[in-house]
């Protein structure tokens, strides 16, 4: 009997630890955190050094602060550090001897995947979304170029890496105009994969602020217990399935950021683009010296950046954008509506004193701790010009929208009107016209003829001899039509000409002595065949030139303060970006203050929610 009961005990310790082995990993994985730097540069024109900078700092972070196979890189053509380069990707403009000359380089980083859409999404859907379905957070910072479709109703989109490899064209690739990823679509993705999981973003892209739009509604509904009066409500639209996320935004969905800087510098590289990520890993993004302490969180960064920044940008959250849509529809709709209840009318006076200027009356430390740094943000905008923006301070809302240039509700969310023409007036502009239509001419019917005459006939000097034959290729080109001499041509046809002339588009067998030979040639061809023609035995020729030296000297004189104000540095920020920053702290903060006397519980809940996940920190790095 007691061999018996022994041999059992055996079994059953067997048995029992197998069984446990079974349950402890049969269980799912534990969900982990994970990191995406995401930045397409949309093409070798557009994809500045300094997108550069700023997704080599992040993805850098990420890499030594955190398992890798818990971070992924989207960047540009998808050049990986340590190997052969695919393409040059990356546009970098530099000084020499006065001269700005365009070059371009290989935008390597360790881990990087090419930012296309498909990739893009594959990813998210296999790896990333599934490694924090049960629970992680996905910590997600996009640095690119970003869109959005005209009209109120338009989408915001970032722009991807649109060329592709294409062995039928001319230099082997192609621009796909498909590349990019919107909201809608974005937002699926997100809501089919996260599960339990959780997004945090920031993002400095050009209309970056309609990514709020993956957590938050588009419009909001009007409460019926706000009326006295019962009424017919009409069927609720069917809305779209909300991702569970929130984050930062360096403008709103109508408006340009500011960054994407071929040529940075410490004087002139302003914006959100470089002071969130310099905020959040303490680091200089030029010259990866150590400058202060890294921050906890995106949120952290958010308000160091924003104190900084006297760019254009209009920096907010998710959680601000979700009060901006309840002050939109206070001021669209709920004040326009009769039959409310005394306690509705009651709030609706204390919002308008608060967007006024009148101090909002919330005994709740959430809301007392927001309006604290918004007193931070307009008291930082009001010093870098305290004469000009003391409206700011005490200024009603009238006053702030007469600076804005706007009336009406809409605040930050107004869209930015297209930018005057530089000029006197319409009866400057015939005379502009005429005046290109002559420079055009006098350059096509007598400039270069003579110029191609004496290419061909080996009787000129000022062209480099590793970009003689990059000249002849710009004079043939021209014969079939092409112009690369205004300045609308040189600015675009012919840095695309450079580009792929000059050997750039591969780095990897790139001759740089040839390549920096033609790029000082296309910055200088306009300004040397000039000089050259001033000096040449014709007299109609030397007539043409001195006409064409003329107009190009005055549009220089133009250019020359908006250069001579770059080289001093940022300039304040304008009180129209001011103004609207400032307005739209208070319809925010009045919002808020509305949603809390009428008591609109489930509204205060979800912004509890918001706030909640934005101020969601970092993970404390690895050992």
């Amino acid at each position: 009997m007691i061999q018996i009961i022994s041999l059992c005990r055996r079994v059953w310790g067997v048995l029992g630890w197998a069984s446990l082995f079974v349950v402890c990993f049969a269980q799912p994985l534990v969900a982990r955190d994970v990191f995406v730097m995401l930045s397409g540069g949309n093409s070798p024109m557009d994809n500045n050094y300094s997108q550069y900078l700023q997704a080599k700092a992040v993805s850098t972070y990420f890499e030594q602060h955190y398992p890798r196979d818990s971070v992924w890189v989207f960047f540009g053509a998808g050049n990986v550090e340590g190997e052969k380069p695919i393409f040059g990707d990356v546009h970098r403009e530099v000084t020499r001897d006065g001269v700005t000359v365009d070059s371009w380089l290989a935008g390597s980083i360790r881990g990087n995947l090419p930012a296309r859409r498909e990739i893009i999404l594959r990813k998210f859907r296999e790896e990333i979304l599934p490694a924090v379905a049960d629970g992680g957070t996905l910590f997600l910072f996009v640095g690119d170029h970003g869109s959005r479709t005209r009209g109120r109703a338009g989408e915001s989109f970032i722009d991807l890496w649109s060329l592709e490899r294409d062995s039928g064209s001319e230099h082997g690739w192609r621009a796909n105009d498909d590349e990019s990823l919107g909201v809608a679509e974005f937002r699926r993705t997100l809501a089919r994969g996260l599960g339990k999981g959780r997004v945090v973003f920031c993002m400095t892209q050009c209309h970056s602020g309609g990514f709020h739009y993956l957590a938050v509604p588009h419009e909001m509904t009007l409460n019926p217990k706000w009326y006295s009066v019962k009424r017919n409500w009409p069927a609720a639209k069917e809305a779209p399935v909300l991702a569970r996320a929130a984050g930062f935004t360096a403008t709103d969905e109508f408006s340009m950021a500011s960054g994407c800087d071929p040529d940075p510098d410490p004087a002139n590289w302003d914006g959100y683009e470089r002071f969130v990520p310099e905020n959040l890993f303490g680091v200089n993004l030029l010259t990866q010296q150590r400058i202060g302490p890294p921050l906890r969180s995106f949120a952290e960064a958010h308000v160091a950046a924003t104190l900084e920044d006297g760019s254009i940008d209009k920096p907010y959250s998710t959680s601000e954008q979700y009060l901006e849509r309840w002050a939109n529809l206070i001021e669209t709709r709920l004040m326009k509506e009769p039959n409310l209840t005394d306690k509705v009318k009651r709030s609706l006076v204390a919002y308008r004193h608060t967007v006024d200027g009148g101090e909002p009356q919330v005994p709740d430390a959430a809301f007392s701790e927001r309006q604290a740094v918004f007193r931070r943000f307009v008291e930082s905008l009001s010093e870098q010009d305290p004469v000009e923006k003391s409206f700011l301070l005490t200024g009603s809302r009238r006053r702030l929208e007469e600076v804005i240039g706007t009336s009406g509700p809409k605040g930050l969310m107004a869209e930015d009107p297209a930018p005057a023409p530089q000029s006197n007036g319409p009866a400057q502009r015939p005379t502009r016209r005429r005046g290109s239509q002559e420079a055009r001419k006098l350059w096509k019917e007598t400039v270069r003829p003579a110029w191609k005459a004496a290419i061909a006939a080996h009787e000129v000097t000022p062209v480099p001899v590793a970009a003689l034959e990059f000249e002849k290729y710009l004079l043939r080109q021209e014969d079939a039509g092409r112009n690369f001499l205004s300045a609308n041509a040189s600015s675009s046809a012919l840095q695309r000409e450079v580009f792929w002339q000059s050997g750039y588009s591969d780095p990897a067998t790139v001759n740089l002595t040839k390549a920096e030979a033609v790029a000082r040639w296309g910055a200088e061809r306009r300004s040397k065949i000039l000089a050259w023609a001033k000096t040449s035995e014709d007299e109609a020729v030397r007539a043409a030139a001195a006409k064409l030296l003329e107009r190009q000297t005055r549009l220089q004189l133009m250019a020359e303060p908006a250069a001579r104000s770059a080289k001093d540095g940022p300039e304040p920020v304008s009180e129209k970006t001011a103004a609207a920053r400032t307005l739209f702290y208070r319809r925010v903060l009045a919002a808020w203050e509305f949603l809390y006397n009428v008591k609109e519980t489930p509204a205060l809940s979800r912004l509890h929610e918001l706030n909640e996940l934005e101020r969601i920190p970092l993970p404390r790095p690895k050992s």
